[in-house]
């Protein structure tokens, strides 16, 4: 039995995705189910570096911190902290 999954992209990312998974002899769907089965088993995911420049500032919208500048840097030391956190658990 299967089941659909309704997800918002963009459209450029969706087409680059397509083709990648294409020129691979895979259909998008196979790629996105291998990353779902994946995520389940590991009961984990990855995401790509940030940029190094570490220049970009965000505004925190929500919370005690709305308001605030973080930059790339406060988030990498927030969430390398944060792993180091959880993989003690492991």
């Amino acid at each position: 039995m299967t089941s659909t999954i309704i997800v918002r992209t963009d459209s450029k990312l969706k087409a680059k995705a397509q083709k990648t998974a294409a020129d691979l002899g895979l259909t998008l769907s196979a790629v996105i189910n291998n990353q779902l089965k994946k995520f389940v088993e590991e009961k984990s995911f990855s995401v790509s570096e940030l940029p190094k420049s570490g220049k970009k500032k965000y505004k925190d919208p929500y919370g005690m911190f709305a308001g605030a500048t973080i930059s790339e840097k406060d988030i990498k030391e927030v969430t390398d902290s944060w792993m180091k956190t959880v993989n003690e658990f492991r």
